[in-house]
């Protein structure tokens, strides 16, 4: 498995609800409507922490379960057309 620097743009792609806000779906109505919705997603991950709010994502690296704070960087149809635009834009995905 590849070593990634801390610094470095990972980006995965998961079938997922896009979150509306971060009350999330218990606390927003929009939030519960759109967790009906599954999209397939391109999510840039962050293994440090930030230094503001976002969603966090369960990510397995090296084998072991991180949790790991993402940006929503695309929306796709397909998952092909996903990897199909990371090769493209040359984005290090992790598979």
């Amino acid at each position: 498995m590849k070593h990634f620097d801390k610094k470095e743009s990972i980006y995965v792609i998961r079938k997922m609800s896009v979150p509306h806000c971060a009350r999330g779906p218990l606390r927003c109505e929009k939030c519960k409507e759109m967790e009906r919705e599954k999209k397939i997603c391109l999510l840039k991950v962050y293994f440090e922490p930030g230094e503001i709010a976002r969603p966090m994502i369960e990510i397995y690296k090296n084998g072991k379960k991180r949790l790991c704070e993402y940006d929503l960087a695309k929306t796709f149809e397909d998952e092909k057309e996903a990897k199909d635009y990371a090769k493209k834009n040359a984005l290090n995905l992790l598979e």
